[in-house]
This record gives structure tokens, C-alpha cells and sequence, in this order.
């Protein structure tokens, strides 16, 4: 399997409250999907579809609970779609579940379920054209988040 040689870092979280996010305008908490991964410690050599299901938010809460978390944050350049027409993730997010899935080996820590949290923030990288004044995006900031124990 071939993915982005990016370099993500990634970090233990502990969330003391829910993130609460939308469905579909970013409001300043983000917008939340959700997908599945395949991946156990057994796994040696994890496929794209392994690392992260293609993004659902059929029966999600539209909340990030609180509870710990191994956490990768990302960049997607403006004109990259996070997910596709039938919800695939784009290539960054497949390199930085492959970022998770190592830390979890590396740390020894227990995978809680197969859930991963994908948060959308569009505003994050939002900046005002000097020339024009035009409010325009530098793209979508994406975060990964997968339960464990601390």
C-alpha cells in the first residue's frame, strides 16, 4: 500500500467534556462523520480499506464523548474534497489512520471499538484575499480521533 509520506503527529487526548459538531455547517466546532477500521493488533500490513471505512453519519450523535483518545490532526489543500461522492476518505486522511494505527502498536495501547471520529473544521485555514478583500479558504482542517484506555 502505497500513502502520503506526510508526517503526522500523534497525540493522547482526554476529552473532560463532548465536543458537540454539526451535520453539515461548521458552526466553530466542526462538522462529524464517522468511520470504522479494521485494524487490530494483529494486523501487519493494513489495506486503505483496513485503515478507514468510507464516512457515514447515518445514526451518529453528532458528538466527539468524553473518554480518551489517541488524536492526528491534518490539511487538506483548498479544492480537496475530504471524503468523495460515495464517502471514501482522500488519500491525507488514509496517511494519517495509518499514523493512528502505528501509535497504537508503538504504545501498546488497547483499541476501545473500531470507531474513528473524523472532524471537518473549514474555518480554520479561512484568510481575506488582500487584493480583492474576498474571505477565501486555504482548505479544511481534519482530525482523527480513536478511543483508548490512558
Amino acid at each position: 500500500m502505497e500513502l502520503s509520506n506526510t508526517n503526522y503527529q500523534v497525540h493522547t487526548l482526554k476529552l473532560y467534556e463532548d465536543i458537540n459538531c454539526q451535520k453539515t455547517e461548521d458552526d466553530g466546532n466542526g462538522i462529524l462523520y464517522m468511520c470504522k477500521t479494521q485494524c487490530t493488533k494483529k494486523t501487519m500490513e493494513p489495506s486503505k480499506e483496513d485503515l478507514l471505512s468510507k464516512a457515514t453519519q447515518d445514526g451518529i450523535k453528532f458528538a466527539i464523548p468524553t473518554g480518551d483518545y489517541l488524536f492526528v490532526q491534518g490539511f487538506l489543500p483548498a479544492g480537496v474534497a475530504p471524503f468523495s461522492q460515495d464517502g471514501t476518505p482522500a488519500d491525507e486522511m488514509f496517511a494519517a489512520s495509518n499514523a493512528l494505527f502505528l501509535d497504537f502498536l508503538w504504545q501498546e495501547l488497547e483499541m476501545i471499538d473500531d470507531d474513528i471520529f473524523v472532524r471537518l473544521l473549514l474555518h480554520e485555514g479561512d484568510y481575506v484575499d488582500k487584493k480583492t478583500g474576498e474571505k477565501k479558504s486555504a482548505g479544511t482542517v481534519f482530525q482523527l480521533f480513536r478511543r483508548t484506555h490512558l
